[in-house]
């Protein structure tokens, strides 16, 4: 690709080339000083660039193949997004890389937990209306003009500019610390981002998911390249210990940022291979026998090994009380636990590919992918075939986080809640996933437990479990039932409007609270 002009750092003197005519900043290579580009001469900003190592096989100079055209990655922006409980606190991080094809064109690919999209700056109608950012709401329909589909809202999400964390070429310059607020909206293979980061207007961006091994890709790193910059090839495991209760952890080295400790549940962040506490938990350690697989057992599936890296165990939520609440049409403290539960092992396979192993009965299995590219959608959220027809409806439910252990792509807590759909037949499901600031679906495939131990005999198979009976090994508040808290108030509630009696009868008042107080307990364990 030809290069547009050329100068030297004026900090190290090493030789910078710009590639794009629009490029406002650039890092340098050798020192990493972010430089400010104008009037054909470079400036010290008096930052440096300190991208967060995440292992990732692309870099400055990569080459690949979007419809047909040839394009070189010329920058990388790493964003920040918050905790979801504490702002002043990191939950995860997504690159967004610069690049710029053969015709001069530029665009963003975007590049999240494994899934890629492409995108390139739209140019809006003058009269297009778009929700407010507090007020959009997750599922929510967008429209951006006659001829287009309409989109939903997939993500809603706030998130931090570091402005050292770049590399290469940019056509903007970041603010330092600035916050940016951007929702994101997806229509089978389409995607658009709305970013409300500057006050003055709405900037919309418009494009499509594509499959990373499907883009003729040159140039990436190689792992020797990684070990050299990361000390450690992507994927290695790494182990510390627990800055709450002590215990071993460990975490897949540029792959997971996230971790919960296995022994007390504190959720730990992964900060340059260094264990930060984000939040401490005291759960009751968590016994051999609660889980079917081991976080670190293998699997060699089609010729590829797979590893155990986290597991999350989800208790069973009425539907309709969890959609309400995730619309905050209800106090999630209020909603029914149906008695019932099932456990999700994340598993890791290098480079960047995830995979669910869910387990929702002792022989009941299940092999669960997120989908980069979702069904086509009726406006009430229904799937359906590409000819029209509905896929069936198979139920709805809720899922609340019960606990967690192991290394994630994101933050787990909890407490943490998710309105499930699923369609489609029992042995193939797709799944559509809401949470307050997230749309997703996922397919899941029906595998039997024959398989499984094929896959995971070289490290020891499955284990043997009873759901049910292993709820009882770890206890949560967020298993709270309604019923329980309804009896206490309504208890509460003829204390109070027998005071009456108390004053002028404390026998009768005590004989009757008794009486009252057995019935609602006989009513609460039914």
């Amino acid at each position: 690709m030809a290069t547009f002009f050329s100068a030297f750092c004026p900090s190290c003197g090493a030789k910078i080339d710009i590639q794009s005519q629009t490029t406002l900043m650039v890092a340098c290579p050798k020192c990493q000083s972010n430089l400010l580009f104008n009037n054909n001469s470079l400036a010290l900003s008096g930052e440096h660039s300190a991208i967060l190592e995440d292992f990732s096989a692309i870099q400055i100079g990569s080459t690949g193949i979007i419809n047909n055209d040839n394009f070189q990655v010329i920058g990388r922006l790493q964003v920040q997004y918050h905790d979801k409980d504490d702002k002043q606190k990191v939950g995860g991080t997504w690159n967004e890389w610069y690049i710029q094809f053969n015709s001069g064109k530029t665009g963003w690919l975007s590049d999240s937990n494994g899934h890629y999209v492409y995108l390139e700056p739209y140019q809006k109608e003058p009269d297009q209306a778009f929700p407010a950012f507090f007020d959009a709401l997750v599922s929510e329909e967008i429209l951006l003009g006659k001829g287009h589909h309409p989109f939903y809202v997939s993500d809603i999400r706030e998130a931090k500019l570091l402005h050292n964390a770049v590399q290469g070429e940019l056509p903007f310059i970041p603010k330092k610390d600035s916050t940016i607020r951007v929702i994101d909206a997806r229509s089978e293979e389409r995607f658009i981002t709305l970013d409300y980061s500057h006050s003055y207007e709405i900037e919309v961006f418009l494009g499509f998911a594509v499959n990373f091994h499907q883009l003729s890709w040159q140039h990436l790193r190689s792992e020797l390249d990684i070990q050299e910059t990361a000390g450690e090839l992507k994927g290695a495991t790494q182990e510390s210990k627990c800055p709450n209760c002590g215990g071993n952890i460990q975490w897949i080295t540029g792959i997971t940022e996230n971790v919960n400790c296995r022994y007390c549940g504190s959720e730990i962040a992964i900060n340059d291979n260094v264990a930060e506490l984000i939040k401490a938990h005291n759960l009751r350690a968590i016994q051999h026998e609660a889980m079917a697989l081991e976080i670190g057992q293998k699997a060699k599936i089609d010729g590829k090994e797979w590893t155990v890296i986290g597991m999350m165990c989800q208790s069973e939520l009425e539907g309709d009380e969890t959609n309400f609440a995730i619309q905050h049409k209800l106090k999630k403290d209020f909603v029914t636990f149906t008695g019932d539960q099932w456990h999700e092992y994340l598993l890791f396979s290098y480079p960047d590919q995830f995979m669910w192993l869910v387990q929702s009965g002792p022989n009941d299995w299940a092999v669960s992918n997120t989908q980069n590219i979702w069904p086509k959608l009726r406006k009430d959220l229904r799937p359906i075939y590409p000819t029209g027809q509905l896929i069936t409806k198979l139920y709805d439910y809720g899922g609340r986080v019960k606990f967690a252990i192991g290394s994630f792509y994101y933050q787990v807590s909890p407490g943490d809640m998710t309105y499930y759909v699923d369609y489609g037949k029992e042995n193939e499901k797709l799944s559509m996933e809401i949470t307050d600031s997230e749309m997703s679906w996922s397919k899941a495939t029906s595998i039997s437990q024959k398989k499984l131990n094929e896959w995971f005999k070289d490290s020891g198979g499955l284990k043997q479990i009873s759901l049910q009976a292993q709820s009882s090994l770890l206890t949560h508040s967020s298993d709270y039932q309604p019923k329980n808290n309804a009896t206490a108030v309504f208890f509460i509630i003829f204390l109070v409007i027998n005071i009456p009696i108390f004053l002028m009868d404390f026998g009768q008042f005590l004989i009757s609270a008794i009486i009252v107080g057995i019935l609602l307990h006989s009513v609460a364990n039914n």
